[in-house]
Order: C-alpha cells, then structure tokens, then sequence
C-alpha cells in the first residue's frame, strides 16, 4: 500500500495503522512522489491526499490510472467537498474518505478494495 499526504504526521498515522494490520507500506509527501514510487513498486491501493503543494491529489489520480488502469486508490481530504469527491469517483478513484479517519471506516474501505482486487 501507498500513503500520500504532504502533512507528516498523517502519513505517519494511517501507514503505522496500515502495518498493525499487517500490510506493507510506503508513503510519500507528493504527487510527484507517488507517482515516482508506483513505477518502481507494485501497490495494490493508494491512499491519495487531494490538497497538496505542485501535483494534486486529483491529477495525481488522473496519471495514476492512466499508467495503472488496475490500482485502487482511495481518496482522503480534510475538507468535505462534494463535487471534488464527485470528480474523484468520476475519475476512478475506489472511494473518498474524509480527515481525521474513523478507523473502523478505514478497516471497511481497505476490505472492501482488497475484496475487488481477488
């Protein structure tokens, strides 16, 4: 899995939350960082912040499935927009998961992605 957020501590907080689980994680700081990241390693899911500083979370989606048809990506914001989130889906994203995390919700949306990848 990849976290992708430009605040720290939140790369911190769902990659240390990822691993208890027992999956394999990377994080990145950047859309540029995802995507450099991704053509080195294979991810199953992609957890993608929306605001961050150059690429966005949106067109790093955008060139994310076009060079990855096949990877889920999930993504996260702070702020609850509903046309970004509406863009985002339309887009291919897996779905849309607002900040901070419940992580009983994360638990169900990382199931159910992982579910669709079998």
């Amino acid at each position: 899995m990849l976290v992708v957020d430009d605040e720290r501590d939140i790369t911190q907080i769902l990659a240390d939350l990822l691993e208890m689980r027992g999956h394999d994680v990377k994080a990145a700081q950047s859309g540029a960082q995802a995507l450099a990241l991704a053509r080195q390693c294979r991810f199953d899911v992609v957890f993608l912040d929306i605001a961050m500083p150059g690429i966005d979370g949106i067109e790093t989606l955008r060139l994310l499935k076009k060079e990855f048809p096949g990877i889920i990506v999930i993504m996260i914001s702070g702020v609850s927009d509903e046309a970004v989130a509406i863009k985002s889906l339309d887009l291919g994203a897996f779905d849309y998961i607002r900040k901070p995390f419940e992580f009983s919700r994360l638990d169900k949306v990382v199931a159910l992605s992982l579910a669709t990848r079998a």
